[in-house]
């Protein structure tokens, strides 16, 4: 590939990495959560919603898994995962995805954060701290 085609393929690249939104996040506030763990695996639940920011919209929804993978909450457009670390201390990450039409284009926005929690911890916030968009 010459430089001169290689240029214009590399700056219409471009666009998938500048897609990040602006603005500070909204802080994901959860609440009942509950998690059991055993040997076996864990099983958890928690509601958690967020009030709109800038660029992003607000949510609220029902979490709720009985593994370590990523699993869809009730509102489709959260992703969350609780894994263990030591016992009693879990990590939990949530995802938040939404879109945005500028009219003629799609663009994809996510943002996530985690936070570490205890079996007793009931409520908890998460600060998003990841940021990214494809337009």
């Amino acid at each position: 590939m010459q430089l001169t085609s290689f240029i214009p393929v590399l700056l219409s690249t471009l666009s998938l990495t500048t897609a990040a939104p602006q603005g500070a996040p909204s802080v994901y506030k959860s609440n009942d959560l509950e998690i059991q763990g055993s040997p076996g695996g864990v099983a958890w639940r928690f509601d958690i919603s967020a009030p709109s920011s800038e660029n992003s919209p607000a949510f609220s929804t029902h979490c709720q898994g009985t593994s370590t993978n990523m699993t869809l909450c009730a509102d489709k457009n959260i992703t969350a995962q609780v894994r263990p670390l030591s016992d009693p201390h879990y990590n939990i990450w949530v995802q938040h995805h939404w879109a945005k039409w500028d009219g003629k284009y799609r663009q994809d926005f996510w943002q996530s954060g985690d936070v570490n929690v205890t079996k007793s911890t009931h409520h908890f916030q998460i600060k998003p701290n990841s940021f990214y968009g494809v337009a």
